[in-house]
């Protein structure tokens, strides 16, 4: 069977993904490996194309992130633009380059990525002020990008440029120093390059304070960059080397180094380079005008790079110092929107306190109106129930005169006790008397033919170390659930416990009465509400012809 139109259609189609994908992943690896190369020839150039190219590549790099708004990368590639051009003697440019990364590293969310970048521009604009000579601000530089340093290569970096900067101005006691902690950290350091610079300016230092194993120093950093063949890096021996041999007055030796300097310098064709090693060959000549021109020179160059120095860091300083006290005004303002907002809020729980104040008081005045509306209700209904009707059979027998006077006196006792017990029920709570003895007498007062109320435990309570609102609640309450087993439960019995445990008062009622399906009517609701008031809790248990039982806490 032939294969179909479709079959070849997705085989083509999955050949250019995976030719589209290799495409892909060589470009990227081609990228990678181009950024790697460059990044040698701008960090260690051997001559001048190196640094030329390396040049080219950032710039167009640069142009590229600026394009993509990608500022991680402009900031890398900047880096290595500030980088070369301090290599080529241009402080001013590198210093402008430097400050223009750091503006924009100030725009970032800060992280361990920018931290690192930030100390390595803060360690190149160390090396550039020390070369022009401004110390202080050198050191705080140092100082700056130590507190970033996050590994033994890093520190010993800083210490080693920190030596630089006080053997530059001829104080050879801190650079001593600094030196000396930077080549305790060899043992830690993996990079030849890195132990070859502690090295040599270890021995430089000890040359210039007159020690002899200086000079073992030096050689020993010259056999370290050999082995690695780091052209710029041997430049730096030679030259140190050179200048050693002129201060012991071998002028011989001197010059044999200062000639290699010279011919590097040519090779990576970096105008700083060579007048430094003509510089040193123009020291050793005998002619009094070549050591005069040499003096003036200097003091020219010197006084030509000041001038042009542009102080840009300086004016970054100034820029961060109005940037900061800006930031300042702005947490000032956010301080003070937060205090009003504060206030603010502040009144309006305040105000929505008294609100619901009024509305929970107006309810609690609603459900006082209607507790003792239900009351008077209540009242009103036993009046007429118990008493009316009595009054009323009472008032015929005595019309159709079949009641004798015995009968008489019986009923009107019977009414009068009927009326007692009512006011009894319905009384306020007499806070002259003792607790005990009025919550007795409520109690006993449903005591009759047809109901047994026991009162167990109730002298094992001190009742006097009550809260009087607890007592009349407690009062209230038991009113309430014997007024409640009265008209519903037709109970025979009824047992209220008391007891303490530890300090909570707990009262047990329980009848063996009709029972019922719970349900809370006005009666027990109020029973509810007051305990819930005084943060009690009581519990009703009810069933059909199981009684009715209520737990109260207290």
């Amino acid at each position: 069977m032939k294969p179909s139109y479709l079959s070849f259609r997705l085989l083509y189609i999955i050949s250019s993904l995976v030719l589209l994908t290799s495409v892909q992943n060589a470009f990227a690896q081609q990228t990678k490996d181009s950024l790697h190369y460059y990044m040698g020839l701008a960090l260690k150039p051997q001559n001048a194309t190196d640094l030329y190219a390396s040049e080219t590549y950032f710039k167009s790099e640069y142009d590229k992130a600026l394009k993509t708004h990608d500022t991680t990368f402009a900031i890398r590639n900047l880096y290595y633009i500030a980088s070369i051009d301090y290599k080529r003697g241009d402080y001013v440019e590198s210093e402008a380059t430097a400050v223009k990364a750091l503006s924009f590293m100030d725009t970032m969310m800060p992280s361990p990525h920018i931290m690192a970048t930030r100390k390595s521009f803060y360690n190149l604009l160390g090396l550039m002020y020390a070369a022009q000579k401004h110390k202080q601000k050198a050191i705080e530089l140092y100082q700056s990008a130590f507190k970033m340093a996050a590994s033994a290569s890093d520190s010993a970096k800083i210490y080693n440029n920190l030596a630089l900067v006080y053997q530059k101005f001829d104080d050879f006691g801190n650079a001593q120093k600094e030196i000396r902690k930077a080549y305790q950290l060899l043992p830690r350091l993996t990079d030849t390059i890195t132990q070859a610079l502690v090295i040599d300016n270890y021995g430089v230092i000890e040359s210039k304070l007159s020690h002899a194993h200086g000079i073992d120093l030096m050689t020993n950093a010259l056999a370290l960059r050999e082995a690695v063949k780091d052209t710029s890096t041997i430049y730096t021996s030679y030259s140190h080397l050179a200048e050693h041999y002129y201060r012991i007055q071998d002028e011989s030796e001197s010059k044999t180094y200062a000639l290699k300097a010279l011919e590097l310098a040519e090779t990576i064709n970096s105008p700083s380079y060579k007048n430094k090693a003509l510089g040193l060959l123009t020291q050793l000549s005998a002619d009094p005008y070549a050591r005069a021109y040499k003096q003036l020179n200097d003091s020219l160059y010197t006084s030509e790079k000041e001038s042009l120095n542009q102080y840009a860091l300086l004016k970054y300083d100034y820029s961060e110092y109005k940037r900061k006290a800006l930031e300042s005004q702005l947490e000032q303002e956010k301080q003070e929107f937060r205090t009003h907002f504060a206030i603010l809020i502040a009144s309006f729980i305040a105000v929505l306190g008294v609100f619901l104040y009024i509305i929970f008081r107006a309810k609690h005045k609603k459900e006082k109106t209607q507790e003792v509306f239900a009351t008077e209700s209540r009242i009103s209904k036993q009046i007429h129930d118990e008493i009316a009707s009595d009054v009323f059979q009472m008032m015929t027998k005595v019309d159709n005169k079949t009641v004798t006077h015995k009968a008489l006196v019986n009923a009107l006792d019977n009414l009068y006790q009927k009326t007692r017990d009512i006011s009894k029920r319905h009384s306020v709570l007499d806070t002259d008397d003792p607790f005990i003895a009025s919550l007795e007498e409520l109690l006993e007062s449903f005591n009759d033919s047809h109901t047994n109320v026991i009162i167990k435990g109730i002298s094992d309570i001190t009742w006097d170390t009550l809260p009087q609102l607890k007592q009349l609640t407690l009062y209230r309450v038991l009113q309430e659930l014997l007024i409640n087993m009265k008209k519903h439960s037709s109970a025979s019995i009824v047992v209220i416990m008391f007891s303490k445990e530890s300090k909570k008062i707990k009262i047990s009622y329980s009848d063996n009465g009709v029972g019922s399906i719970l349900k809370k009517g006005t009666g027990l609701q109020n029973t509810e509400n007051r305990i819930e008031a005084i943060n009690g809790t009581i519990t009703f248990v009810t069933s059909p012809e199981k009684g009715f039982k209520a737990n109260i806490t207290m």
